[in-house]
């Protein structure tokens, strides 16, 4: 179970809560944040229409250990305008302003060093949600085992300064993540409302009876992930002469592969989760849904359980296995787009 603070939680608020946390695991760091405040903290259903632009128009990304991003990025263009205020302060100011910022409804994410069990070192971001009287910090952090999750976990704040990161001006980078008065009213919305107004803030529009974000038509395809088998079959070699995979690479094989889909997942069920939506979708456009969900799981399951042992094992025979899993990850993804595309052309009707 995940560490908690809270004794005051009822038990089935503390089952929801750990529902949600373990989808949280499925989002990059940045958006988890707002997860948080609007998933954990509050029970915000809603939330996944806003990642309903993120499945179109991969694009290939050469270096780090995120192998591809899609074009389209409402939610973060939203919350960069609206939520997001990044500064650096120095360390004795800390405290103060975490309090200010806790005492405005905002939390505050902070950068965090730590090493893995093999001794490499990484980064992370903790959120911080509250700051008593006696400087105690209480952060949530994710994680995709149980029994290293966090909700609300006390740390002594001497404490919490010594993990930290700083910049080579010994400052602390700080995130505050502010209260949205347009993702409340977004969320707010009764579900059809609610789909039709993010579709528009995004941008999203028909124009010329193509679906377009403003003038320009959305992109449908695939040509990113084609770009990601190729060089990962150029790779190959280098990679199973070392002997290991290393730690981006790792990244590269699942983890940032997951967390471009699985928000999307989390976008469908919530439209069939929805009488209204699924009465609109119709009977047939309902089940090529499901069919597409159940298809993008499988997927992914392949993706995570061949990453692994290419990992354990990295050997030819598993790099070709993995290789087969993300080409038939590609050839799920062109149909899934596709799928979207008519859900959002019917939704608009």
């Amino acid at each position: 179970m995940t560490e908690t603070n809270d004794v005051t939680m009822t038990a089935p608020e503390q089952a929801r809560r750990e529902v949600q946390l373990d989808r949280s695991q499925y989002y990059v760091c940045h958006e988890r944040h707002v997860f948080h405040r609007y998933c954990i903290l509050r029970d915000s259903p809603a939330f996944p229409l806003l990642f309903m632009d993120r499945c179109y128009d991969w694009q290939f990304e050469v270096t780090g250990d995120v192998p591809i991003v899609s074009r389209y990025n409402g939610f973060m263009e939203l919350v960069c305008q609206d939520s997001w205020a990044e500064r650096d302060v120095p360390r004795e100011q800390l405290g103060k302003e975490i309090r200010a910022a806790v005492e405005a409804g905002s939390h505050v994410a902070l950068l965090v060093s730590l090493v893995h069990t093999d001794g490499t070192p990484y980064l992370t971001e903790w959120l911080v949600v509250d700051i008593d009287a006696e400087d105690t910090v209480y952060y949530t952090k994710t994680s995709p085992d149980p029994n290293f999750r966090a909700d609300r976990k006390p740390v002594p704040f001497a404490e919490l300064a010594e993990s930290l990161a700083y910049t080579e001006d010994g400052l602390v980078p700080v995130t505050e993540i502010r209260p949205s008065a347009v993702i409340d009213r977004l969320v707010g919305l009764p579900p059809l409302e609610a789909f039709r107004e993010v579709f528009a803030r995004f941008g999203l529009r028909l124009y010329d009876g193509r679906l377009s974000r403003y003038v320009t038509p959305v992109v449908v395809g695939v040509d990113g992930i084609d770009r990601l088998v190729a060089d990962w079959e150029r790779r190959a070699d280098g990679i199973l002469a070392e002997g290991a995979v290393l730690f981006s690479d790792q990244s590269r094989l699942n983890k940032h592969i997951q967390n471009r889909f699985q928000p999307v997942q989390h976008y469908l069920h919530y439209l069939l989760g929805e009488p209204e939506i699924r009465a609109a979708l119709g009977e047939e456009l309902c089940g090529e849904v499901r069919e597409q969900i159940g298809l993008m799981d499988a997927a992914l399951a392949d993706i995570l359980k061949f990453s692994s042992l290419l990992v354990q094992m990295p050997d030819r025979r598993n790099f070709d296995l993995y290789l087969k899993y993300l080409r038939r990850l590609r050839d799920t993804v062109a149909d899934y787009q596709q799928t979207n595309v008519r859900i959002q052309l019917t939704l608009l009707k």
